[in-house]
C-alpha cells in the first residue's frame, strides 16, 4: 500500500486552505484518538466554497489507510450539535461521498477505497419514519450505511469506524 503517495495526491486536489488537522467543529467534539496519524482531513465547506459548489454537504472529509485490509478508507463526517435531521443528513453525506470519489486515488490494481459516512450528532435524530425504533445506530443513504456517534463522546468517531470493521 502507497498511503503516502495517495493521501498526498489529495492533498494535491485541494486548496490548501481546506486541509485541517481537526474533524470537530459546528459546536461539536470529533476525537481522533486511535484514527491512523497518516491521515487527510479536509473542510469540506471552505473546499466547496472554493470551487464555488452550490450544493449540500458534510463538514468534513477524512481519508487514511487501513493495511491490515489493504482498503483506503474515505469517511465524510457530518456534525450537528444539535438535533439532526435524517433527510437532511443523508443528502449531504451522499453528495459528499460523490466528492469523495472524484478526489480518491485511483486504486483498481491496488486493492480498494471504502466509504463510510458518518453522522456526529449531540441530540436526538428527526427520523423521516418515525416508526422506526430510534436507537439506532446506523441508517442507509443508497446502498450506503451511515454510522452515527455522540458529539464529544470519547473515542467517538474511532468506536464507529471499529465496530463498522474500517479500524
Amino acid at each position: 500500500m502507497n498511503l503516502n503517495k495517495w493521501l498526498a495526491e489529495i492533498r494535491g486536489k485541494v486548496n490548501p486552505e481546506s486541509l485541517t488537522d481537526s474533524c470537530s467543529g459546528e459546536g461539536c467534539t470529533v476525537h481522533l484518538v486511535d484514527i491512523p496519524s497518516e491521515r487527510v482531513v479536509i473542510d469540506v465547506e471552505k473546499e466547496f466554497d472554493s470551487r464555488r459548489k452550490n450544493e449540500k454537504r458534510c463538514d468534513r472529509l477524512l481519508f487514511y489507510g487501513n493495511t491490515a485490509k489493504n482498503t483506503f478508507v474515505a469517511v465524510p463526517i457530518e456534525l450537528k450539535s444539535g438535533k439532526a435531521t435524517e433527510s437532511d443528513v443523508r443528502e449531504k453525506l451522499v453528495n459528499s461521498v460523490r466528492f469523495a470519489a472524484t478526489i480518491a486515488p485511483d486504486r483498481k490494481k491496488n486493492g480498494k477505497t471504502v466509504y463510510v459516512p458518518v453522522l456526529v450528532c449531540g441530540r436526538r435524530i428527526e427520523w423521516t419514519n418515525p416508526r422506526d425504533p430510534k436507537n439506532r445506530q446506523e441508517f442507509k443513504a443508497g446502498n450506503r450505511l451511515i454510522l452515527i456517534e455522540r458529539c464529544g463522546r470519547e473515542r467517538n468517531l474511532a468506536r464507529a469506524l471499529s465496530e463498522a470493521g474500517h479500524l
